[in-house]
């Protein structure tokens, strides 16, 4: 009776993921099947090839006789798609789906939500500084509140840039990107400064994008080349010091000189001659390139000939290996959606919402005028909610001391971000007993 069985999945894929952009990805699952079969990943029903495709470059796929994951280090909006894992063998095949979605980096806030309050540039995202490697894809993010509509600027070490074939820059009225879909260490290495400048005045930010030479894994490798005869089966590094001895064939006590070339090598700073009982040492405590050179150990014991020869051959310094830079393991928060200025009349309830995100864990606090809002959980002026990565401030019946700017300050170990709006309560005036607004006082 034959124990050969069709693939089946023990652990399938999950229905759906979902993740922010920037952030890792793994679709992983679990199989058997006799004999062992082959695994194979599509990605809208094609085989995943990172060229043909143009998805992100940092795609890895883990293969084990009864597990398999897709792994993306860091997902982009264009990685969303539909994604199968197929295992087969020779008796059949098996199939687990799943459907991928990859958010923006920034959730832009309806129109109807904005202040047309006049007010210069502030970024409420900044930049942040950026470590990838030649031939990956650079895009950099950042928010900026303003009214009027600000003009953006992007500069490399205070180049002015300007999109090209390969460069792409885009400002939507408050999110600001720039886009490069494959990197090289000379041309895309520096500073990246963005600044936003409109008739109220002007704001900037700065991060430092690292870009790391493809040869930077292999620099230990490409040096170490060979060389030939070495000192007595030595090898001396330039700058070290050397230390060499010559044996003496006499069975008494010589006086021995050695000498570099034709020129007797005598007891200065830069080098000693020391002679015991048979041996003669060369100390040399600075190995330089120019004392590469032929060496003889000549012994002067009643005119006897000399007993020894070697030759010293000085290597190169080795140059210090680019530094092998890591990712951090976490990132700062970041604002998906902003909240903003807002305008209410007396007795009216109020929400300022905003999400973020950002590795966790993850400290929100909100402000008043700059002072931290107290007894958030009691007080019933104020109620505060938070749903996964939105948070929410309630203002219930609201007075003229509500009157003034609301701050979410949200922190991690790798950073900050704030997100700042104000409130405004037109004055009202009494006219028969009623309310009237300032407005229609003027108009009297």
């Amino acid at each position: 009776m034959s124990l050969d069985y069709e693939p089946r999945f023990t652990e399938p894929l999950q229905a759906s993921y979902i993740v922010r952009e920037g952030q890792p990805v793994k679709l992983s699952c679990r199989f058997t099947a006799y004999p062992k079969g082959t695994i194979t990943w599509l990605k809208d029903g094609t085989p995943i090839d990172f060229e043909a495709l143009g998805i992100s470059r940092d795609f890895t796929v883990v293969k084990e006789v009864d597990y398999t994951a897709l792994l993306i280090k860091e997902a982009f909006p264009e990685d969303t798609g539909s994604y199968v894992v197929v295992i087969r063998n020779s008796i059949g095949e098996a199939h687990s789906f799943t459907q991928l979605t990859v958010e923006d980096f920034f959730c832009r806030t309806p129109e109807s939500e904005l202040s047309d309050t006049p007010s210069k540039p502030v970024f409420v995202q900044s930049l942040r500084d950026t470590t990838i490697n030649e031939g990956q894809k650079l895009k950099l993010n950042a928010a900026v509140n303003a009214h009027p509509e600000p003009e953006i600027i992007w500069y490399r070490n205070d180049i002015p840039l300007k999109n090209s074939r390969d460069l792409m820059l885009t400002f939507d009225g408050q999110l600001c990107t720039l886009t490069k879909e494959r990197c090289e260490k000379e041309n895309d290495t520096g500073v990246y400064r963005i600044t936003a400048v409109n008739s109220m005045g002007q704001a900037e930010c700065t991060c430092q994008v690292i870009v790391q030479s493809s040869d930077t894994l292999m620099l230990r490798d490409r040096l170490q080349f060979n060389h030939t005869q070495p000192i007595g089966g030595q090898a001396v590094q330039e700058s070290e010091k050397l230390l060499s001895d010559s044996l003496v064939e006499q069975q008494s006590v010589p006086t021995s000189t050695l000498i570099t070339e034709t020129k007797s090598v005598s007891n200065i700073y830069e080098q000693q001659v020391q002679t015991a009982n048979t041996t003669d040492t060369l100390e040399v405590p600075k190995i330089s390139r120019s004392r590469s050179s032929f060496h003889q150990a000549k012994t002067m014991k009643f005119g006897s000939a000399p007993k020894l020869s070697f030759t010293m051959n000085t290597l190169p310094t080795m140059p210090a290996p680019e530094p092998m830079l890591t990712t951090p393991a976490g990132f700062p928060p970041e604002f998906r959606q902003l909240f903003h200025d807002q305008k209410t009349s007396l007795g009216s309830t109020v929400k300022f919402e905003a999400r973020a995100i950002g590795t966790q864990p993850l400290n929100a606090y909100w402000l008043f005028n700059g002072s931290p809002i107290t007894h958030l959980g009691s007080n019933q002026h104020y109620q505060q909610q938070i749903f996964n990565d939105t948070y929410i401030l309630t203002i219930f019946n609201i007075r003229y001391d509500d009157i003034g700017k609301y701050t979410l300050h949200v922190e991690n170990a790798w950073g900050k971000a704030t997100c700042t709006a104000e409130l405004f309560v037109p004055p009202t005036v009494a006219r028969y007993g009623k309310k009237i607004s300032r407005q229609t006082w003027n108009q009297l």
